[in-house]
């Protein structure tokens, strides 16, 4: 056990509140699944809540299949994890918020959705993106260091603003269609209404999609610039 802690404390910042989340998450699945057992009429999302304590570790899995994500990145996950899994549909918050006399958690929840996903893209393609080669536009090397194996081109973190604007919506887009997956998928395992929350089918599963896309193409605005 003190091992476990000092591993802990030898981790920087951003680990620590990723780790803190994962465990909350985790947690909170495990006691709905055992406020299940003691009561299943109130609490009867059983499979919900076994998803919810595997979720947090996806990225270690990603990790594991070559995929690393960093920090920040898991972060974010986990925050939406958090509003989303547990809130949204463990606690059955996408129906029992009522504004305006409508289930409006599940725009609402859509709509940060593209926030962090542009958020997310970003994170992605400053830390993923290999850069350009610094040289002018014959191709003659501008900028050179010296290594143990001899002179190498520099590679640079520069994206044109353009590139990154597009890739932001892109994978904000992406994202938007994959959470519509997961709904559809969730609706027929686990018997939930997801997708006909606020209208029927593909009225709902549209506007879900549209709402993430222009929150994420506004954030994109602001993110697009290194």
């Amino acid at each position: 056990m003190n091992k476990i802690f000092k591993r802990f404390f030898n981790l920087t910042k951003y680990e620590r509140i990723n780790w803190l989340l994962k465990l909350l998450i985790s947690l909170s699945g495990i006691l709905l699944s055992v406020l299940h057992f003691i009561d299943p009429v109130t609490w009867h999302k059983f499979p919900s809540y076994l998803v919810t304590i595997i979720l947090p570790y996806a990225p270690e899995l990603l990790k594991k299949l070559g995929f690393a994500t960093t920090t920040r990145l898991q972060i974010i996950y986990g925050l939406f994890l958090i509003v989303a899994m547990v809130l949204g549909i463990d606690l059955d918050w996408y129906k029992t918020i009522i504004i305006m006399g409508s289930p409006s958690y599940d725009k609402i929840v859509h709509t940060l959705s593209g926030v962090v996903a542009a958020f997310g893209a970003k994170e992605i393609l400053d830390n993923f993106y290999d850069g350009k080669e610094a040289t002018d536009y014959s191709g003659k090397t501008l900028e050179a260091k010296t290594g143990s194996s001899g002179k190498s081109t520099i590679k640079r973190k520069v994206y044109h603003t353009g590139f990154a604007f597009l890739f932001i919506i892109c994978f904000v887009a992406f994202t938007a269609a994959m959470w519509e997956c997961f709904e559809f998928t969730y609706d027929k395992l686990c018997g939930g209404h997801m997708q006909e929350l606020n209208a029927p089918g593909i009225d709902d599963t549209m506007g879900d999609i549209i709402s993430a896309t222009v929150a994420g193409v506004i954030t994109a605005i602001f993110l697009r610039k290194k």
